[in-house]
């Protein structure tokens, strides 16, 4: 598995908002039909709105300094064999990546 954690920055100045960020994403989207949409997930939701995606991010700022990151984009890429174990089925791998996220935020009370 390959992840990368970066900050989202947008010509070299931290994005006030993930507005745009949130609406790059949602041009996946554009050309499928609504019941195909690949939503935004979280550990407690399997539908949740950009609207409401970036309410919460840009929310969640109150001890933020105006020179740090807002945000941060976290890819994660299963290799072939991932893959296969989770038998490229969707509702594996975000059950995965929820899985994969907790282990990620116990990180941070070391």
């Amino acid at each position: 598995m390959y992840i990368t954690i970066s900050p989202h920055k947008t010509g070299g100045n931290y994005a006030q908002s993930a507005g745009d960020f949130v609406a790059y994403l949602e041009k996946e989207n554009e050309e499928k039909a609504i019941g195909d949409y690949e939503h935004f997930f979280n550990q407690y939701g399997e539908e949740i709105t950009a609207a409401e995606v970036i309410k919460e991010i840009d929310g969640n700022t109150a001890k933020l300094k105006k020179t740090e990151p807002k945000f941060y984009s976290i890819t994660i890429n299963p290799s072939q064999r991932e893959l296969q174990h989770l038998q490229d089925s969707k509702t594996e791998l975000k059950a995965y990546t929820r899985e994969l996220m907790k282990d990620y935020a116990k990180a941070f009370n070391r």
